[in-house]
């Protein structure tokens, strides 16, 4: 189970692909804009070649005309700024991508590791309830000394996740469920102590 979290945290966070994603979308957009306004130009200029001189039409696509060059080096320029950054999130992109076709594997084993491992604890929680096993203090002091009589698998769901909690990483404080609050520099635990937290706040 450890090996595949190990395997996920090698990979782009949902966050950092998505500001990836949005960096690479954003360049191609601009580059459009700047496609369809070169096309306008070019437009402009057969138009002002076929209009007579000193003509009001010929005035007005002139004007126009200006206006469009000056557009057209504006985005010229954003688009040069935008280059090296698109550049490296289509990079870390294909990257991510390569890493995870290649980890994959790992991942998946984590995953059904981490399913067998729940259903093993939930299967010794509900036959230590029905055995009425008197259940330890740290348990009884957040999820109660019973399951309630509504919403029974939810509690029973929270139950398991905490016991897996503890058991990966071999918290045995008597008092506390989750043991003390984890450094937040180890992100995965961190994260997983506060959904925790959360989820057993309505028991």
């Amino acid at each position: 189970m450890a090996s595949g979290w190990d395997a996920a945290d090698a990979l782009l966070t949902t966050t950092s692909r998505s500001h990836y994603e949005g960096r690479v979308q954003r360049f191609r957009t601009a580059q459009a804009e700047h496609h369809a306004t070169r096309q306008e130009a070019v437009a402009l200029v057969a138009t002002l070649l076929d209009t007579a001189h000193n003509t009001q039409a010929h005035a007005k696509t002139g004007t126009r005309l200006r206006s469009l060059i000056d557009r057209e080096s504006t985005e010229r320029q954003a688009l040069a700024r935008q280059t090296a950054g698109a550049r490296a999130a289509t990079a870390a992109l294909a990257a991510d991508q390569a890493a995870t076709a290649d980890k994959q594997p790992a991942i998946a084993a984590g995953q059904r590791a981490e399913q067998r491992l729940t259903l093993a604890l939930r299967s010794k929680l509900a036959d230590a309830i029905s055995n009425r096993l008197l259940l330890p203090a740290w348990f009884a002091t957040v999820l109660g000394p019973a399951p309630p009589a509504r919403n029974t698998d939810r509690w029973l769901e929270c139950a398991t996740r905490v016991l897996l909690y503890r058991l990966t990483y071999r918290v045995t404080d008597q008092v506390l469920a989750l043991g003390t609050r984890p450094d937040p520099e180890d992100e995965h635990r961190h994260e997983w102590w506060e959904e925790l937290r959360t989820a057993l706040r309505p028991w």
